[in-house]
């Protein structure tokens, strides 16, 4: 089985779209963090699920930098690589609402 230029232009956009969504995550996660500290939320509960979270992003890189490399795997590791992103990013989504929700508990 021989793979065309297209066949590797696909891996590579999907890779560098979620790498870069990785990277938004992870500057959002960094904002908020700063947010927790300037205001004095950051609990041990927060704490815990930013470093989780964090864990998670950097295994997940290293999974993609792995498929990037062996790109005739890339078929098989997208979803579970896609899967988890969706999976952080609800989470994190789900952190913000509860800030928001504070927010306006307090206003």
């Amino acid at each position: 089985m021989t793979c065309s230029s297209e066949d590797l232009a696909m891996p590579d956009r999907e890779i560098q779209q979620l790498t870069e969504k990785l990277e938004k995550l992870a500057e959002n996660l960094r904002k908020r963090t700063r947010e927790f500290h300037e205001t004095g939320s950051f609990s041990e509960v927060r704490r815990n699920f930013v470093k989780d979270v964090e864990k998670r992003n950097d295994a997940l890189r290293a999974k993609i930098a792995h498929a990037a490399q062996n790109k005739d795997s890339w078929g098989f590791v997208k979803a579970e690589l896609w899967r988890d992103y969706e999976a952080m990013f609800n989470e994190f989504a789900t952190l913000n609402a509860g800030v928001d929700a504070e927010s306006l508990k307090r206003a």
